[in-house]
């Protein structure tokens, strides 16, 4: 009997590194500093949304075979589950930002916000944010859509499965760490972006949104506990 191999559909790549940026987690300034190490022109954004699985590169809509062979590194909002379900497998890296979730919810909220107040045409470029950012904060937190987005770009995996999981409350020191780890010639740091000055933000409030991230914050403590043991090793 004749056997068939299968042909691979999934999309081909050259990547040397694969960075996935959770919404508000030093995401700005680290791909800066990846274009700076690496150069412009061989680091991608990759979004892959996770609720229809709809494919951006670099903000675009892409439906190629591969991604070209200059590009080193994909950076963006998409999961390490959805990444290896569209793209071919190779022995290129993980890693990724995390940062208190509570912040990150807070982050999230306002920077939606501050979006929403820069686009006075929404209509006219089909955004979805005003019908989103129509309610308090607490509301937004409520929301099964917004909650635990930590551990929903993480299913399916461990953090134990990245090469690298930062801190973004450490951000500098951290950096320093990936950049001899990755056998970097230098560090380019620039500050993470920082939607506003810090909000004040009842205590109450914050322990509404914690508990609705549950998820999440047992996540951040693992990652904060495979920091410290990192750190003594």
């Amino acid at each position: 009997m004749m056997r068939f191999l299968q042909r691979d559909s999934r999309i081909k790549h050259q990547l040397q590194l694969i960075s996935v940026h959770i919404p508000k987690c030093a995401g700005t300034s680290f791909r800066n500093s990846l274009k700076a190490v690496y150069g412009a022109d061989s680091v991608v954004r990759l979004d892959i949304s996770l609720q229809d699985e709809h494919i951006h590169l670099n903000e675009e809509n892409w439906e190629s075979s591969k991604i070209p062979t200059k590009v080193k590194v994909a950076h963006g909002h998409f999961s390490p589950a959805l990444f290896q379900k569209h793209f071919r497998s190779n022995d290129a890296p993980y890693i990724t930002w995390l940062r208190h979730p509570v912040d990150r919810v807070i982050s999230n909220y306002y920077y939606l916000a501050k979006r929403l107040a820069e686009e006075l045409k929404e209509e006219e470029k089909g955004l979805n944010i005003l019908s989103k950012m129509q309610r308090t904060l607490l509301e937004y937190a409520a929301d099964p859509l917004n909650q635990n987005r930590i551990s929903k770009f993480l299913a399916g995996h461990t953090l134990e499965d990245f090469l690298f999981v930062g801190i973004q409350e450490f951000y500098e020191e951290d950096l320093q760490h990936l950049s001899s780890k990755l056998h970097w010639k230098d560090t380019p740091y620039f500050r993470h972006n920082i939607t506003g000055t810090k909000r004040e933000v009842d205590a109450a409030v914050r322990q509404q949104i914690a508990d609705y991230n549950a998820a999440d914050l047992e996540c951040y403590e693992q990652a904060l506990r495979l920091r410290e043991k990192r750190r003594k090793a």
